[in-house]
């Protein structure tokens, strides 16, 4: 008989502010994940690991997913796996960059849970190295907020019209990662060839039901791994550099970690992490972090609860803005744990006001009362705010193209329109999403503390 074991949570996130889109404040859910493993003979296991979570606001926040099926094969030199697995790269704590396999879970954020992905891979050692090929079948769409959700964007993800570049292979991706040893330095390098788990997203240019499109490219991308043992000290970096159709950009992670044992003659560890990421990209993604250095310390109470306590703060180095972060766990009674959670945000870049930006109202009002063509000094305006902008190049001559058929009142961009202030609305969200700038001015108020209680089994 295999072996049974998980959990059932329930979880309760309060914000304190109402949202810039939406009033609710207190959120209820449940989740639980259930794991069963099985020998099915000396070589040969099966793992299968399910997670649910239901949301009593977000709608989107209610699914399931099969976080492991996988059967695993052991030879004498090699392990194969087959199904739906979870794999894990990187090095650094605050900023992952290279950990590329599986599609974020980001209805579990700020946790570091992962969705299952369909794959075949094999393991083996090389002489001192072990080599990791992996052929991964199709990417599994990002979650993002519905319209009751906290931490969205001013105009909603379409969850269902997900547009995807798969390139030459498909559906099928394809990974290879090779690690080695050299002293006291540990190094990783992998090339993944697949669709992107990032998606840029493109507007579906429809003012009476304003959504935005999430696109998936097809994309190369190697990366470094260094790990470097000095002293007591853990010196850590990370690398990457990724082609596809949007742009060519690299990015560096790179940081320490040192532990204090035994602090002030107790029982206590404190763990410090220092990390900076730089991005060389000029076009906004769907990221939080591209110029930012995070610090974050860990106290380990080493008790028999099993307690600890994370603080951390990440802050933009290039723009004014920053956020933190609590979490705090421990254990009671035999089978339950407790967790709390807290994020806070900051955000001191201007906030842009749609008064500043009367040329999206005029061209709503010439577009209602039918002043066709459009004169081209409101087009040429409102292409200016777009000017200097993070909105990545391919946007940029989408946006040209759809203007010249609004200038000439050509297309059906308007139809069912009934409240032509809400099209300049649509037109001011859309700069804001644009300008990298606001990235922290977007979730501001929706700041909140969070609070899990888990039963074990």
């Amino acid at each position: 008989m295999g072996e049974f074991s998980g959990w059932l949570n329930a979880e309760t996130r309060y914000y304190p502010d109402t949202g810039e889109n939406v009033e609710e404040k207190t959120y209820p859910s449940a989740a639980f994940q259930l794991n069963y493993s099985q020998n099915l003979s000396d070589n040969d296991q099966l793992i299968v690991g399910l997670f649910g979570r239901a949301d009593s606001k977000d709608d989107e926040r209610n699914y399931l997913d099969a976080r492991e099926f996988l059967w695993l094969h052991y030879g004498d030199s090699y392990q194969f796996r087959a199904g739906v697995g979870q794999v894990s790269w990187g090095v650094n704590e605050l900023f992952k960059i290279t950990d590329l396999i599986n599609q974020k879970d980001r209805a579990e954020l700020p946790l570091q849970r992962k969705l299952g992905q369909p794959m075949a891979s094999v393991s083996f050692y090389w002489g001192d190295d072990l080599i990791e090929l992996y052929t991964l079948y199709d990417v599994r769409p990002a979650w993002f907020p519905g319209e009751d959700g906290r931490m969205r964007y001013p105009i909603l993800v379409d969850p269902d019209n997900e547009e995807y570049d798969r390139g030459k292979s498909g559906r099928w991706d394809f990974a290879a990662r090779w690690k080695t040893r050299l002293g006291d330095l540990d190094i990783g390098l992998s090339h993944f060839y697949g669709v992107t788990r990032d998606p840029y997203f493109i507007f579906n240019y429809d003012f009476a039901d304003p959504y935005l499109i999430p696109v998936y490219e097809k994309v190369n991308q190697s990366s470094l791994e260094l790990v470097y043992s000095w002293q007591d000290v853990l010196l850590k970096l990370e690398a990457t550099y990724q082609t596809g159709s949007i742009e060519q950009f690299e990015s560096v992670a790179a940081g320490m970690e040192y532990t204090f044992g035994g602090i002030f003659e107790s029982d206590f560890d404190l763990s410090w992490y220092v990390e900076a990421i730089w991005d060389s990209r000029d076009q906004i993604y769907a990221t939080l972090f591209d110029h930012d250095v995070g610090v974050a310390a860990r106290l380990a109470l080493n008790d028999a609860r099993d307690s600890n306590l994370i603080l951390g703060v990440v802050a933009d180095y290039k723009y004014n803005e920053a956020f933190g972060y609590l979490f705090w766990t421990n254990n009671f009674g035999e089978n339950w744990s407790l967790n709390v959670t807290g994020q806070y945000f900051m955000a001191n870049e201007p906030r842009l006001d749609p008064r500043d930006y009367v040329q999206f109202q005029e061209l709503a009002d010439n577009v209602e009362a039918g002043n066709y063509p459009i004169p081209q000094a409101i087009i040429d305006s409102v292409l200016e705010a777009f000017d200097g902008t993070t909105i990545s190049k391919k946007q940029y001559e989408i946006m040209l193209e759809r203007l010249e058929e609004i200038q000439l009142g050509q297309g059906d961009y308007f139809d069912n329109v009934d409240n032509y202030s809400g099209v300049a609305q649509t037109i001011f969200d859309l700069l804001r999403i644009s300008d990298n700038s606001q990235k922290m001015n977007l979730i501001e108020r929706d700041g909140y503390i969070q609070i899990d209680v888990f039963y074990h089994f």
